[in-house]
């Protein structure tokens, strides 16, 4: 019980903070809902171009498939634990639209960019460590925008980073006889 205050007590400072009343709901509706797909299109661009290593079909699978599999992972969970979000347990208005009202728990978008952290910090880590900042940057928002607990996107990161290492390490092992992945 302590612990759903203090989540919704977080929850209520943020919101207010960057929701929609606030000076910043312009912002906040920008990195929970645009800001995403430009981080992406960045690794993309990183991966393809800065980074190329001369296998485009590697460094394909290597950016998408580990944040695919943490997503599609978050997602699955949802389907059999059902949380409601907050806009739909506190009837508040969300910035974002959002298609199921109750699979809050864990934050796929933070898992998902979380992951994709933990790739690109395989290989670089100042670019990793960016990737990261991307990936809170975007789970504070969607709890500004009305979409996520705080308890959510804490959940998003420790799934993300976990799954996204485990994946990393054994996409290492399996390609390692081939050649280096970095």
């Amino acid at each position: 019980m302590m612990m759903f205050l203090l989540n919704e007590k977080i929850f209520l400072f943020l919101y207010h903070a960057l929701g929609p009343t606030s000076y910043v709901s312009g912002a906040t509706i920008f990195f929970a809902g645009w800001f995403p797909f430009i981080v992406a299109g960045a690794a993309l661009v990183y991966e393809l171009f800065i980074r190329d290593d001369g296998d485009t079909f590697r460094s394909l699978v290597r950016i998408f498939i580990p944040p695919s599999l943490v997503y599609f992972s978050t997602e699955a969970f949802k389907f059999f634990y059902e949380y409601p979000r907050p806009f739909a347990a506190l009837e508040i208005p969300p910035s974002v639209i959002v298609s199921d009202p109750f699979g809050s728990f864990p934050s796929s978008h933070t898992a998902f960019f979380s992951a994709l952290a933990v790739t690109m910090f395989f290989c670089n880590p100042k670019v990793g460590k960016l990737f990261f900042v991307c990936a809170i940057v975007i789970g504070l928002a969607r709890i500004g925008a009305g979409v996520h607990w705080p308890i959510d996107i804490l959940g998003g990161l420790v799934w993300g980073i976990f799954l996204g290492f485990v994946i990393e390490k054994i996409a290492l092992m399996i390609w390692k006889e081939r050649t280096p992945m970095c």
